[in-house]
This record gives structure tokens, C-alpha cells and sequence, in this order.
């Protein structure tokens, strides 16, 4: 539906019933975020953001303004762990965990008429957010895959995207000699991702990220000479299962 016509649905008085409630939207403080169960999984912050103006539209007399600070983690701990493993074929960030908070004017209670379209905004613009950082990481083809909810900080229960996507594994050499390598084929690695929005305090909340969604293993035999023949196996021991919940937790702890 358009924004033209949308409006038009709600009726002038439902809209003007927002205009005694408009004000200007200040600096946003970070979300709070569960530090200690990130410093002991070996997350490490990537980047921060603050006072992003994500969303500025005017319904009739009132222009609802949506500001928005941001912090985003990566999993340092597994990005070693696979880049010393794969002798750094793959060297990125798997798994990501972003925090978001969005402070609105007017306030979230007070949106009345356009609080679903304002919330499918922000859930929009959220998941293009994630697809970005996921993009950076070299993850590709992430679409929706379904939605759901999960009970966070509060009790409050968010709506949360499901997403996939895939990071292309290349082709792994191992030396044997001074003259000669075994390739083991790379491929692509499935990468999941979750994005939860809610309420609170007159505001919104937004966390996700992504994870491995399995492990990737290879073997091969090859023969160097008539007599001597070598066999590698591959097994990246990664736990899509634990990423998960461990993902799960974070986003349940962020306030």
C-alpha cells in the first residue's frame, strides 16, 4: 500500500490525534548488551555507530523521526579458529552479533495509527542492514526464510526474520613438496541469520546476526608416486546448534 493512500485510510482524526505528541529525538545512547557473555566467547567489537537518522516521514501534520546507535560484534574466537585451520582459505567473520537502539519521536505508545507501518520500516530497514554486514563478510544470496518470535530482556516477546545465505569456500592447496600441492574442492558453507525487533520504554530494539549453519568437512586420497600415496581429511569441527543458541542469548539479552 502506499504511504498516500495509507494515510488516507487512518481518517484526519486519527492523525491529528498525533500532532500533540510530536517532539524532537536527541542523542541515543548504545543499547546495553550482555558483555560478559560476549568477552568470554571471544566476541570482539567490529564497529559502532551513533545518532543514524533511519527514518523521517510525515503523516499530515506530524513527522515521525526515528533515530538510531548501533554496535556490532564478530566471533574473533572462530574466525581464528577456521582461518588457522583452512591455512587462512577462509578469513572472515562467520558469525556476526549487532545491538540496536532506536529512539522515536514521537514515542513508540504514541504512533497510534502508523505504529505498524513504522515498524515494518524499521524491520525493513534492519534486515538490509544485516544483508550488508553479511555482504562484507563475503556471505551471499541471504533471503528471508520465515519468521517467529523469542522472549528477551523484560519478558517482552520480539518478532523475530529468519534468513540463509552461503560464503563460498574456495578451493584449499596444501603443499607436500617443494613442486607439488593436494587442492581439496572448497564449496559453499550455509550461513544462517536472525533478526529480532521490539519494543521498550517508548522505543525500539533491534538485535541479530549470523552463524555457520554447518560444518564443512572434505577428505582426499591422492597418489604422489607408484609408492607413496597421501590422505587429508578436513573436518572444521563448527557446531551450527551451539552458534545458535549462543545467538539466541545475546539477542535475548540486549536492552
Amino acid at each position: 500500500m502506499q504511504r498516500r493512500s495509507f494515510i488516507a485510510t487512518l481518517g484526519a482524526g486519527a492523525i491529528a490525534s498525533l500532532a500533540g505528541c510530536q517532539t524532537a529525538v536527541g542523542s541515543v545512547a548504545l543499547p546495553s548488551v550482555p558483555d560478559d557473555a560476549l568477552d568470554s566467547g571471544g566476541w570482539e567489537q567490529l564497529e559502532q555507530t551513533k545518532d543514524e537518522t533511519v527514518i523521517e516521514e510525515t503523516y499530515g501534520p506530524v513527522t515521525v523521526e526515528a533515530v538510531a546507535s548501533s554496535v556490532t560484534y564478530t566471533d574473533a574466537a572462530l574466525r581464528e579458529q577456521v582461518r588457522a585451520d583452512t591455512l587462512s582459505t577462509v578469513e572472515t567473520d562467520l558469525a556476526l552479533f549487532s545491538a540496536t537502539r532506536i529512539d522515536m519521536a514521537p514515542s513508540v505508545d504514541e504512533l497510534g495509527p502508523v505504529r505498524s507501518e513504522v515498524k515494518t520500516q524499521i524491520r525493513t530497514a534492519a534486515i538490509e542492514e544485516l544483508r550488508a554486514q553479511m555482504d562484507a563478510a563475503g556471505i551471499t544470496n541471504v533471503e528471508e526464510t520465515g519468521t517467529g518470535t523469542i522472549e528477551v530482556a523484560g519478558g517482552t516477546t520480539a518478532e523475530m526474520t529468519e534468513l540463509t545465505g552461503s560464503y563460498p569456500v574456495e578451493d584449499m592447496k596444501f603443499p607436500v613438496s617443494e613442486d607439488t600441492a593436494i587442492t581439496i574442492e572448497g564449496g559453499d558453507l550455509a550461513v544462517d541469520a536472525v533478526l529480532a525487533v521490539w519494543s521498550a520504554n517508548g522505543n525500539y530494539l533491534v538485535a541479530g546476526g549470523a552463524y555457520p549453519a554447518e560444518n564443512f568437512t572434505r577428505e582426499t586420497d591422492s597418489a604422489l608416486t607408484d609408492a607413496i600415496s597421501v590422505s587429508i581429511d578436513i573436518d572444521l569441527g563448527l557446531t551450527p546448534d551451539a552458534y545458535r543458541e549462543e545467538l539466541l542469548d545475546l539477542i535475548a539479552g540486549v536492552s
